[in-house]
């Protein structure tokens, strides 16, 4: 039985779904992150072996009637990084036609259906893609963690860490999200959290998590935390701003994607108030449909 793989592979996790060409699903597994930029080369290929490896053991297919791969990841857009995923794929096994591209060109295709439109993604990173009205794709944002992410999860966990060191510094104003951090890590002190962010184990993902405390703290009234969204909303804001004015789609579809603008209700409501106000013709939407299953169906044809 032939079938097609599509993967959505995020800077945290990574989803597999496997359908034949009529449709009909064959499997799922979960894995961990497919991004070569953030990962080195021997995690990524080890998180996609055993990606694969659960999903063929679960489904019981063999790896020879896979007909087609697709898979959308962070940073496939980057340098190198679609051979090199290419390459762990062919070592794996896989003899297919495999297709890689960027997780938010696989998430924007999947929700237009190849029509032009915005996509704007805030998970662990963030960016923001446009597809206008000659098929040409156009990005702002995503320049990764070290100097740009902004409305992401991880800016939004460095900018709590970075208040509670001000607050306990005494340089900053007092917030919740002092104890809270200091209680996210297992530290006895704030300035211990030093010893993680400049540390071997240091992990963007971990601190993306932070998100969730901060959005907490924000409902308790916390005026820092509340700041700290504000100022996320804003930076998504203005890469949707770019994008509409750049590819000329004021009356399109923007898509939402990713943890942190679709479970946030501070962040999202600020976001879609003022797209709304600016450009009240254009429709904000999320997905319908999972983008592993948008990359599958890309890959059958």
């Amino acid at each position: 039985m032939q079938y097609y793989i599509g993967i959505d592979g995020g800077g945290s996790n990574s989803r597999l779904v496997a359908i034949t060409k009529e449709g009909k699903e064959v499997g799922r597994s979960v894995g961990g992150s497919t991004n070569i930029t953030s990962q080195t080369y021997d995690g990524v290929f080890a998180n996609i072996k055993k990606l694969v490896d659960e999903f063929l053991y679960t489904s019981g297919v063999g790896i020879k009637d896979c007909a087609g791969v697709c898979i959308g990841s962070a940073g496939a857009s980057t340098g190198d990084n679609a051979e090199l995923l290419k390459k762990i794929f062919c070592t794996i096994g896989f003899t297919c036609n495999i297709i890689v591209i960027n997780d938010a060109e696989l998430v924007l295709r999947s929700a237009t259906q190849g029509q032009p439109g915005i996509i704007i993604i805030s998970g662990t990173g963030s960016v923001g893609y446009a597809l206008d009205g000659s098929g040409n794709m156009l990005r702002v944002g995503g320049w990764g963690h070290i100097i740009d992410d902004g409305g992401s999860g991880y800016r939004i966990g460095m900018d709590a860490i970075k208040a509670a060191l001000l607050d306990f510094d005494g340089r900053g104003e007092k917030t919740l999200l002092t104890n809270m951090v200091t209680e996210f890590f297992d530290i006895e002190s704030t300035e211990q959290v030093l010893k993680y962010i400049y540390g071997g184990d240091f992990d963007k993902a971990k601190v993306a998590k932070i998100a969730l405390l901060v959005s907490q703290a924000a409902q308790q009234g916390d005026n820092v935390a509340q700041q700290i969204l504000q100022s996320a909303a804003q930076n998504l804001i203005a890469v949707a701003i770019v994008l509409i004015e750049r590819a000329q789609l004021n009356a399109h579809k923007i898509v939402l994607s990713g943890s942190v603008i679709l479970q946030n209700t501070n962040i999202r409501t600020i976001f879609e108030q003022h797209i709304y106000e600016m450009y009240p013709n254009m429709q904000i939407v999320q997905m319908s449909t999972s983008a592993e299953m948008g990359a599958a169906y890309l890959a059958i044809k």
